[in-house]
């Protein structure tokens, strides 16, 4: 049959056609915010999570937490829109010890500022109303960078509790800490100094897109959860073309959200006027009673999430804060809103 015949056939398949399609560019590397929510916030891929969470407890020697539950599952509907890359789980073993886990790629001065909000952000919202300080779990902040955040220490894991200055040995309380791991190339060659567990999930973050999966199965030898789960997960999401779509349309986002703050920033520099104070008060509140609501009812309704971010009076949102820690219900806090 001639080239144009539309009774042309051909061999491949539709399922070939697109792994070759998603082969024939790079990787999304395994640090990507899309991948690691899909990983790591999928429904059913709590082992998975369970595994990582355990190797950073392994590395400073704490007791292993048993189980995990996911508090905000991956939602492809509304990542696109997401600013941040930020995944809260709480660990359902004996000390139900909570962890927020998120991933650094690019070199800011104030991630160190916004990983110890998002972190005390967590401590304080296990407070309700009459609830007694003896209830209140460890918070344990785990961040991966894939930069070199701290270049005065030697390690890739580094951990910060609350210390005396005359005498760092002695320590202030456990129930916050940050653990910092540095996926970066200044220290990589470092990853042998690690637990076996950690360092397969460093090599994992840092290689999968670098080299071939030959070499990744390799690399990640006698580490099972990593190698046949986190990677095989890797290779589904690189295979998915809806996934890779979803990958670059956050990404744009991302860019575009960039240029629209530093926008902002210019015009109003030139103005000679500060922009966004009042702003960064309001979202700041929005994101207080979305902890409260998603601490007593985990999942918050879209429609509640849009109309609290239609909200600019800070008096407003001040009234609702209190009520998102009182109210009984998602409906009672709905209608308050309206009445608002």
């Amino acid at each position: 049959m001639s080239e144009n015949n539309p009774e042309t056939v051909t061999d491949a398949t539709p399922e070939e056609t697109e792994a070759d399609k998603a082969k024939s560019r790079p990787p999304i590397p395994a640090y990507r915010d899309t991948f690691v929510h899909f990983l790591f916030g999928t429904p059913g891929n709590e082992p998975i999570l369970l595994h990582l969470i355990n190797a950073v407890l392994e590395s400073d020697d704490q007791p292993l937490a048993k189980s995990v539950e996911m508090r905000n599952p991956f939602n492809p509907a509304t990542f696109v829109a997401d600013k941040y890359t930020i995944l809260d789980v709480r660990a359902t073993d004996e000390r139900g010890d909570i962890f927020v886990v998120e991933f650094q790629t690019s070199e800011r001065t104030t991630f160190a500022d916004r990983m110890t909000y998002y972190g005390t952000r967590a401590f304080g919202s296990q407070m309700l109303s009459g609830a007694p300080y003896t209830s209140l779990k460890a918070v344990i902040a785990i961040a991966v960078t894939t930069f070199e955040m701290f270049r005065q220490l030697e390690s890739i894991h580094n951990v910060f509790l609350l210390t005396a200055k005359a005498d760092p040995s002695v320590v202030f309380t456990q129930l916050l800490q940050m653990h910092v791991l540095e996926a970066s190339e200044e220290k990589i060659d470092r990853v042998a100094q690690l637990p076996p567990a950690l360092g397969a999930w460093i090599n994992f973050f840092y290689y999968a897109h670098l080299i071939s999966e030959d070499e990744m199965t390799t690399l990640l030898q006698g580490h099972p959860t990593v190698k046949q789960q986190a990677y095989g997960k890797y290779r589904q999401f690189n295979q998915n073309e809806e996934l890779r779509a979803l990958d670059e349309a956050h990404q744009r986002f991302l860019h575009d959200h960039a240029t629209d703050v530093e926008a902002a920033h210019d015009k109003g520099v030139d103005k000679g006027i500060v922009i966004g104070v009042d702003k960064g008060k309001v979202e700041g509140k929005i994101e207080d009673i979305l902890s409260f609501l998603e601490e007593k009812y985990v999942q918050v309704p879209e429609s509640i999430v849009k109309s609290l971010n239609e909200i600019n009076d800070l008096a407003v949102l001040k009234s609702l804060l209190r009520l998102s820690s009182q109210c009984s219900s998602l409906d009672e806090f709905a209608e308050a809103m309206k009445v608002k």
